[in-house]
């Protein structure tokens, strides 16, 4: 995920204090994602395919996940790319961080872009991304293991030669809005999301590589012009080398549920036999 080297002469938009919505606090991260720290690379990390099915590419991406198990800490991130019509690929996905100050679970979510001319005023997003140029907006909210929560990434409009990318997180069962990630600006012609693609599983800390965690992936939705598709879930494979991380997939009647585990992590105690 390695990005350009370039000055960014254009000011960071400015993040706002706590936020109350519907599904609980929401945070402003302070310190966005930085999507390749440790040394890392997406290349060697558990590699996401996923489809839609929908026959055209797509306004409209929705794609769910739970966290059923993980600790209360920060170390790795789920993660979606996207690629647009043009090939510029946005980036989002979900990560575990420690508790709020209420003790309360949180997850981050995160919705990023590598592209030189991404432009923002969203006050939950920053210039830069991986150490390069693009915008990384991010967020935090309150969340419930094994309830499912779904990235819903939009071209939201277009205005001359720009258009709008916006991201939020939503309850899948209901609907219900929990957070609003951010969003940026890219040119025009970068079009509508590919209906699939792929993503990866990061141990972007190091602390990461002594995490388990727990994650069900449900099944991602394209709509375009009012037409909703669904596709089939999500299959997760190892890398051959590279990586601190293994997986071990099974599907079950909420989605594809995938065990990460660190090699660093402590061994799972044998179940006792009577």
């Amino acid at each position: 995920m390695s990005t350009p080297s370039i000055s960014r002469s254009a000011t960071p938009a400015r993040r706002h204090p706590l936020r109350l919505l519907r599904s609980g606090t929401v945070l402003a991260a302070t310190t966005l994602l930085a999507v390749g720290a440790a040394g890392q690379s997406w290349a060697s990390t558990p590699i996401l395919r996923w489809t839609t099915n929908a026959p055209t590419p797509v306004s409209t991406l929705t794609l769910p996940m739970s966290v059923d198990s993980a600790p209360d800490a920060s170390g790795v991130y789920f993660a979606y790319y996207t690629t647009l019509e043009s090939g510029t690929r946005p980036y989002a996905g979900f990560q575990p961080k420690p508790v709020d100050a209420n003790g309360n679970r949180v997850l981050q979510a995160v919705f990023s872009s590598f592209n030189a001319d991404a432009t923002t005023t969203d006050d939950h997003c920053t210039y830069g991304a991986d150490g390069g140029a693009g915008v990384s907006c991010a967020v935090r909210f309150r969340y419930t293991p094994g309830t499912m929560y779904s990235l819903v990434l939009k071209r939201a409009g277009v205005t001359g030669a720009t258009q709008l990318m916006t991201g939020d997180v939503v309850e899948t069962a209901t609907g219900a809005a929990v957070a609003h990630i951010g969003s940026f600006g890219l040119p025009s012609a970068s079009g509508r999301f590919k209906n699939a693609d792929q993503g990866f599983i990061e141990p972007y800390l190091s602390a990461g590589c002594g995490q388990r965690i727990t994650v069900t992936y449900g099944k991602p939705v394209g709509t375009e012009a009012g037409v909703a598709r669904t596709g089939s879930l999500p299959t997760v494979t190892d890398p051959s080398t590279g990586s601190c991380l293994s997986t071990a997939s099974q599907t079950t009647g909420r989605g594809q549920q995938v065990t990460v585990t660190g090699d660093a992590a402590p061994a799972v105690p044998e179940p006792a036999r009577g």
